[in-house]
């Protein structure tokens, strides 16, 4: 996704910085301010941008940013994504499951002394687990469904910012 605006990186960091809640540490009884309903992380020309939420959602869509000098102004590139910690912990979520999933056919069960468990029951836990690590991705990302419109009419709105997908 790309904006582009009329004001400089450092006016367009300076609006930024003060239209959000700072690395998002809006903790609080009451949870973050209605005024202050995206939280942001700096840092120089790149910027992470979120929703304020009164619960946990690890899966909830994250803008990862980056602003650069253009013609007359600044153009903001940047794209939705989940939380790094909660992609590496879904990478290993899934390869735990693959690897359980394939050990029984690499070395069969029936070679395995004293194992207690059927293949029938490990492929259930095993599908069990996968069913899991889907819904809980799904489910948080239905969660968020709404933010990415949240954050998208922040930027424009704070940057007074187009969109300018069609550039290159």
């Amino acid at each position: 996704m790309k904006l582009r605006t009329k004001f400089s990186p450092a006016e367009c960091r300076t609006r930024l910085v003060s239209a959000t809640d700072l690395g998002g540490l809006s903790l609080s009884w009451n949870g973050p301010s209605d005024a202050r309903k995206v939280l942001g992380d700096f840092h120089g020309a790149t910027f992470r941008l979120h929703t304020a939420r009164y619960y946990t959602n690890s899966f909830a869509p994250f803008f990862y940013g980056r602003m650069t000098a253009c013609d007359n102004g600044t153009l903001i590139e940047g794209q939705f994504r989940m939380n790094p910690l909660a992609r590496l912990l879904t990478v290993f979520w899934f390869a735990f499951v693959g690897i359980f999933a394939a050990a029984p056919l690499i070395v069969p069960m029936s070679k395995q002394p004293g194992t207690m468990v059927g293949p029938n029951t490990l492929y259930l836990a095993l599908g069990c687990c996968l069913v899991l690590g889907i819904g809980l991705v799904v489910f948080g990302q239905w969660l968020g469904r709404g933010e990415k419109k949240v954050v998208l009419e922040f930027l424009k709105n704070s940057l007074e910012a187009s969109s300018q997908d069609g550039i290159q």
